[in-house]
């Protein structure tokens, strides 16, 4: 008998061009026979409307509040995270008659109450996939400094997450910080589910075409970096790194794809300080993000060292995809810099602030392409061994 899952997120992209790590968990349960759907709350204020449709075989229910929510800050915040559980419950009732197994990801507190809807209505079973810990996400990045808010989410997620019948961490280290910091949760139904995609094989592509399409030079390595802009990243970092490698006069071109709140300032520091060896490209479509990346040489990753939650950078599994080897600018308390150097072997790793060493590591990187080689492809091999959207899904399953 065919089951029926429900996918509750706030990120699905509606065409596959861009699709998310959400998509390609739908597809793949929707490949496998099972009866697919995707309950999407648009939470940020350029989501698109409410709407019910098919995309690709899934059943997509989205679900938008009135756009007066989107704009009064963190009174609008906190208002969305209380209203968009109730207006789901009625949108949930109308267009969804069967559920046995409901995946859900965070931030959790957007979905109050809703594993306990699930159960009581349709008997499913849940999973929880944790990503975040979003009263402390919120807190790093500055949004929250009172203590009662603060204390208000958390004691709000830990009732949230006592309610799923079993949550998927990341790491051991986002096991270790949810134990610690929400207490009363089971550890017997928490488990290590690494971050997935759908794995293919990756097309050469013409490295020298690329880079002329967008006036990349031809004779440097290239060191890439591709995501938000934020306070998150502190993405200063690698542009001290960029200025200390531009004073060296190394071989070395920094590539910083994307946008977001710290874009403008960034590129008018590197204007200012006339680093010639520094260049921005806005947002480009995932498949032309791909060819970039894979034209490149080095992938930065960048995080705050304010940050007080272990996390696995996503946009690592884009530099695995194309064998691509990493440099890490990582905040203290991650253990993705021990996973990345000791156990894949793909890259290095670094405290964020210690410019001159991770100014070494590059020089390592960039003047030996046999060791970007090695270190690509063992993040290549990490990808196909223990990325797959198959191995994620089984493990999810295995609570039916």
């Amino acid at each position: 008998m065919k089951k029926n899952v429900v996918l509750l997120t706030t990120k699905y992209a509606e065409h596959k061009s861009d699709a998310w790590l959400t998509n390609e968990m739908a597809y793949s349960f929707r490949d496998d026979g099972y009866s697919m759907c995707a309950v999407v709350f648009s939470w940020l204020r350029d989501d698109p409307k409410s709407s019910v449709k098919e995309i690709d075989g899934v059943k997509v229910v989205r679900i938008r509040l009135f756009d007066f929510f989107y704009t009064t800050g963190f009174i609008g915040t906190a208002l969305k995270v209380f209203l968009f559980p109730y207006w789901a419950r009625i949108i949930i009732r109308k267009h969804i008659k069967e559920c046995d197994l409901l995946i859900a990801n965070t931030p959790c507190v957007t979905i109050v109450g809703l594993s306990n809807f699930f159960k009581r209505n349709y008997q499913a079973k849940s999973y929880l996939v944790l990503w975040d810990f979003f009263p402390f996400y919120l807190k790093d990045l500055g949004a929250i400094r009172n203590k009662f808010f603060f204390g208000f989410f958390q004691r709000l997620e830990t009732k949230m997450y006592r309610t799923f019948d079993r949550i998927g961490c990341m790491t051991k280290g986002n096991i270790k910080f949810l134990l610690e910091n929400y207490p009363g949760v089971d550890r017997s139904r928490v488990e290590i589910l690494p971050l997935w995609a759908k794995v293919k094989i990756v097309e050469p592509v013409d490295k020298a075409a690329v880079r002329a399409k967008y006036n990349l030079p031809m004779d440097k390595v290239i060191a890439v970096y591709g995501g938000a802009m934020s306070i998150v990243q502190e993405l200063e970092n690698i542009l001290e790194l960029a200025r200390l490698s531009f004073e060296a006069k190394d071989n070395v071109c920094f590539l910083f794809i994307g946008k977001g709140t710290e874009r403008e300032r960034l590129e008018s520091s590197a204007l200012n300080q006339g680093l010639t060896n520094v260049t921005f490209l806005d947002y480009v479509p995932r498949d032309e993000y791909q060819n970039v990346v894979q034209a490149s040489d080095i992938g930065l990753i960048s995080l705050s060292s304010k940050l007080s939650v272990p996390s696995f950078p996503s946009k690592s599994v884009d530099y695995f995809k194309v064998s691509l080897p990493i440099l890490a600018s990582l905040d203290a308390v991650t253990d993705f810099g021990s996973i990345l150097q000791n156990d894949i072997k793909a890259g290095f790793s670094v405290l964020a602030g210690k410019s001159h060493e991770l100014h070494d590591k590059l020089k390592k990187l960039s003047s030996d392409p046999l060791l970007r080689k090695a270190m690509g492809d063992a993040g290549r091999l990490y990808y196909e061994e223990c990325l797959t959207v198959e191995k994620a899904k089984e493990k999810i399953i295995s609570i039916l």
